[in-house]
Parts: structure tokens; sequence; C-alpha cells
């Protein structure tokens, strides 16, 4: 299970029905009371959730038992992807054997109140898809929530969703009353106040909302766009944030040149007193923290400044986020917290978290970012609205995509020339093999994990022995920043000697110390810092893959291999068995794994020189106003 050692989040409008913005269709449901929850009782199982505007928009869907869910970008291919998810709906519908999304009894989305007070959602729904049932609309943190708490280990914890922004002030569930706090606020005020954290309560298998905070005037910021205007400033993007927490760790020094006070913390809120949004207008950030220091350009990294400026951010989202924890604790006490959010994916944030604050037990959802979005709304269509047992969807792995047939990997092979395969009876032992020899390997199986982690059937993987093996990679392989650390996955039962880790982390979001005595056995994953971002695998929860690091095990004497994403830099993670031959012979990969084939090249590469796609230059999409005119193309086609 996810990792849980020490520190785990959903929402629910306290005492309130699920009305929100519920339309009725025909004798497909019915409401009825229970524990201050309206529970609608369907006919149909199937429950499609969906991201439909934004970035990183996708689905997911529950039908038949099964939970099943996939972002658009590892289908159009276009790294967080802002499209409407038709294909994600298409390729989930296939997988459950659905005909199409008529045969869907509950569509859950995310309410978007437009400025003649209809939900936008709604509307985009019903003419993106031509779906006539009925559809149901959350906010952005409930959403967030719900998938964070129904697919933990727990019965009962605290939740908090820290994220850039979440809905406006006016979004929240539609039909539900306005709260006392909001109605002395304009209505134009509201529009303009974005979730920027959340604390929630979950127990007997419901969520409560304890408390919502909004950016406001004077206060634009929270710590999710504080951390996305480093992002920008330092020339990452606004998707760079991932690359700030590996920058930072060069930039700490005993002799600190910059100390700002980067936000005010009162009563566990965490605002930046600033007077524009720093993604929006990306200056601000500047012009606050930095005046005197230009943006970063193409400076060369790691340097001493914008290095140091990471680190001082980083140390600040860490104070901030154990206070904002803290807060939420004495508030609403539990052994176990769950969290999501954008600002989740900061692994380093999360195990100071877990180290410093008296929760036990944590679960960080792997899709904790908006890639998690969809899926969160289908799991409180299940579980708020459909009244099904919060203890049915509980995750054992991350894998929710579908898997691909004998005869679509054949096909694929037989397509791709310049390869030789061979079907192998014992994969395991040749793959761990090759990779004892200093190969490394692309390793496809089953189906693709929810969120931006590879965590086994679609990751790369080689000898985490080998010091020259982390620059191999990022020059030969991923074309990406020198700076950038890789990732050990780990077999569970001997985590504790190699990692300062007492807990599992199956999914790639914990950061701990690697052990002095083994930082020379694992060079390839040890960051600068003596830190790495520890995946933990068990033969239960992670099957061939787990026997995949055994095998390495009983040939090296060490349990732990190097597991990085199955794409190149700019591109997102591949989802079929063509992409990842596509990938394979345009890197100088040595081998690639897919399902029980074992292919290498026969003939030349045509090997690609460098990112996909500029990563510095991708951007958050904000559809809040235009999204109706961006997405007209689609409208014109459904899922039928």
């Amino acid at each position: 299970m996810m990792g849980y050692a020490k520190n785990a989040l959903h929402y629910k409008r306290e005492g309130k029905g699920v009305s929100s913005n519920i339309n009725c269709w025909g004798n497909a449901l019915k409401l009825t009371g229970g524990g201050g929850f309206a529970i609608l009782q369907l006919n149909s199982m199937n429950i499609l959730g969906l991201h439909t505007f934004g970035h990183d928009t996708g689905a997911a869907l529950i039908s038949g038992g099964r939970l099943l869910a996939i972002g658009e970008e590892r289908l159009d291919r276009a790294k967080h992807s802002g499209a409407f998810p038709h294909k994600s709906i298409r390729y989930l519908l296939g997988a459950a054997g659905l005909k199409d999304v008529e045969d869907v009894g509950l569509v859950v989305g995310v309410t978007r109140i437009g400025k003649d007070g209809k939900n936008k959602e709604v509307e985009m729904i019903r003419s993106g898809l031509n779906y006539s049932g009925p559809i149901q609309t959350i906010s952005h943190h409930t959403a967030h929530a719900a998938g964070a708490f129904y697919p933990s280990p727990f019965d009962e914890a605290a939740v908090m969703v820290v994220d850039g922004l979440g809905s406006n002030a006016i979004d929240y569930e539609a039909e539900e009353k306005t709260p006392f706090i909001l109605r002395i606020i304009d209505a134009k005020i509201q529009k303009k106040m974005e979730e920027v954290q959340s604390f929630y309560r979950a127990i007997d298998g419901k969520l409560f909302t304890i408390r919502k905070d909004y950016s406001m005037p004077g206060y634009r910021n929270g710590m999710g766009l504080l951390y996305m205007g480093t992002s920008v400033f330092l020339g990452m993007g606004d998707f760079g944030s991932g690359k700030v927490m590996g920058l930072a760790p060069y930039g700490e020094s005993g002799e600190r040149r910059f100390r700002r006070n980067f936000c005010e913390i009162v009563d566990g809120v965490a605002l930046i007193p600033s007077e524009k949004n720093f993604v929006r207008y990306n200056d601000c950030f500047q012009r606050l923290f930095y005046p005197d220091i230009p943006q970063r350009k193409k400076e060369r990294l790691p340097d001493d400044i914008y290095t140091e400026i990471a680190f001082e951010v980083q140390d600040a989202l860490e104070k901030a986020l154990i206070a904002i924890a803290n807060h939420l604790y004495r508030i609403s006490p539990s052994k176990n917290l769950c969290y999501a959010g954008g600002v989740g994916l900061n692994s380093v944030a999360n195990k100071k978290i877990l180290d410093n604050t008296p929760f036990e037990n944590i679960f960080i959802q792997p899709g904790a970012c908006d890639s998690g979005i969809a899926l969160g709304c289908a799991l409180y269509g299940a579980h708020v609205i459909n009244g099904e047992n919060p203890k049915k969807y509980r995750f054992k792995n991350a894998y929710l995509g579908r898997s691909y047939s004998e005869e679509e990997v054949l096909g694929a092979l037989k397509n791709t020339p310049n390869i030789r395969f061979t079907h192998e009876k014992d994969l395991v032992g040749k793959a761990a093999k090759l990779l004892a020899d200093g190969k490394i390997l692309g390793w496809f199986e089953g189906g693709s994990e929810i969120g931006p982690r590879a965590l086994g059937h679609r990751s790369i993987v080689c000898d985490p022995g080998k010091p020259e093996m982390k620059d191999i990679l990022n020059d030969k392989v991923k074309h990406r920043e020198g700076f950038r650390p890789f990732a050990p996955s780990v077999l569970r039962e001997y985590a504790s000697e190699y990692f300062d880790l007492a807990c599992e982390s199956p999914y790639m979001l914990l950061i701990a110390g690697v052990k002095e005595d083994k930082q020379k056995i694992i060079p390839a994953i040890t960051h600068v810092d003596g830190t790495a971002r520890v995946q933990t695998v068990t033969r239960e929860d992670n099957g061939r893959y787990y026997d995949l690091v055994h095998e390495f095990f009983r040939i090296t004497g060490v349990p732990v291999i190097l597991n990085t994403s199955f794409n190149v830099a700019g591109e997102p993670i591949v989802e079929t068995p063509a992409e990842a031959l596509g990938c394979f012979m345009s890197t100088e990969m040595d081998y690639l794994v897919i399902e029980d084939y074992l292919i290498e090249a026969s003939g030349p590469k045509e090997l690609v020189s460098g990112p996909i796609v500029d990563e510095d230059k991708l951007r958050a999409t904000d559809f809040r106003g235009g999204f109706r005119r961006y997405f007209s193309n689609f409208f014109k086609s459904n899922t039928r």
C-alpha cells in the first residue's frame, strides 16, 4: 500500500446533500437520506469522472467493480494536455467493454459557474459528449480530497489539499447554500477568489469540509503558486516545480545571501502578500522578491545564485507545510493524514511533514496533482453519491490503465523495422542479468500508472551501482538537465537497510536519506544531498516488477534498481507498445521488454538529439474565460 507510516484527504460540505447541480433524467436514480448525505442509487454502476479543462485533463471510470483511469496527455501525446478528454473517454469505455457514453449511469465533473449563473461544466459535458444522463459537479479541491482519501488504507483521516489554484469561491457544490462568510463578499470578488488550501475530515466513509481558504485581494498567491512562480523565474516554465525541487539541494550553504519572508502564516493558512497572480503575471514574483536579479534565461545550472533561490523557496515551502499540517492536526487530530494537490508531489516536503508533525501515517495518491482530478470525481461518485463501500477501491498499486493483448503487442513488433525479438520463458532472469551487466532496459507491462511517476509498468531501468549511469541516462536517453536525480526501486523488506525510511513509499512520493554506508553502493540514485526519491516494491502489489528487482538482488547482492519514466524529456510517458518501441528506437537504450518479449535493435536507430518539446516553455492553460471557444472543435464530435 501507499507510503504510510507517519502521516494521509477528501471533502464534502458539512451536513449538506450531494445535490450540487445533479441533473436527474428519467428513472435512472432516486435520492435517499443517510448520515447527512443524500445517496444517489443508480441502476447502473458505471460512473465516469472527468477533468475537462485547464491542464492535465483526463478521465476515470468505475465499471463492474473495476477502477480505470488515464490522462489525456498519454493519448494525444501533448504533455500536460488541456484538451477535452475525448480520447481518454473512448479508451476507458473500450477497456470496460462499454459501447458508448450512454452506458454510463453518472458523470461527475468539476463545477464552473459562468457569468450567467449557469454551470458551464454541465453544458460542456452535455454538448461535448451528447450525454443525456445525470451529471454531478463538485469543486476542484473536493475532487482532490476524494482522490486522496478513498484510495487510502485508512478508515478515518484528516485530509489536506494544497495546490496552485482550485475552483473559484463561487464554484462550490452548485445547489448548496452560499456559506455565510461568502454572503458578505461581492460576487465579482468571489469570482476572483480561488481555492489554495482546504481541510477535510474523513470518518465512517464520509468526507466533511473543515475549512476552505482562498486567494483574495492583496493575497493572490498561496504556496503552490509561490513554487510555480519560482519555476517561471528560474526559466523552467509553469511545470518545472520538480526541477526546482531537484535543484534546491545544490543551493544549500552555511552562508545564505537570501532570507526572504515569502508568506504570512495565520491559523494554518499560508498566503503571500501580493496583488497579482505569479503565474499569470510573471514579473510580479521577481518584483516582490528578487528585483535586483534578472530572470534566468540560459545560465547553466547549478550555479551560485539561482540554486540558492531554489533552496530558499523549497525551505520556505517545507516550513509552511509543516505549520499548515500541524494546525490541521490541532483542529482535527488523527493518526492518519491524506494529502493531495499539486504541492503533494513535492517529495522532500512530504517527508518533512511526516517527520515534524504528530501524524503517524501518510497517504499521498500518485495522481496528487491535477492528473488525479478525474479519479477523485469518479470515487466521489461511487462513495458519496452512490453509497458504495468506502473500502472498495482502496489502492493496491497505481496501475489503472488498460493492458495490451498479445495480438496488439505482436502487431507493434512486426510493424517496427530494425529490431529482433524473442519470446522468453525466463524473461525476468534474462532481464536482471542484462541489468547486472550494465545494460539499460525499457520495461513495459500491464496497465499504465496514474499520475506523473513511472512505477514499474512504463519504466526505464538500470543498475544504480554505476556512478556514470546518471550522466548516461540524462545525456543519451532522457535528454534532460544533468542536475536532475533518478529514483530507486527497492524491495520493501530491505528499504530501511538502504534508506532512512521506516514506512512504505510505493508511489515515489517520499524522499529519504540514503544510508551513509550505502551511498557508494548505489551512487546513481544518490542525490547531491545524500537523498533519494524512494519507491518500495512488494510481490503482492508489484508482481513481476518486484521479481525483477529481486532477481537483480540475487545476482548482485543489491536489492535496488534505478527506475525512471519511459519517455524522453518533453513527451508524456509512453502508453502503447508502439510508443514504447518508438522511444526505444530513438534513444540509446540497450534492450526493451514488452510483456514476455525481449527486444533489441538489429539495425540503425533514428536517435533524437534532445527533448521532444522544450519543457521550459510549457504553460499552464487557463480556460476560465474562453474555454468554450477553445473546445469548439471538440464539440463537433463525441465518443459515440
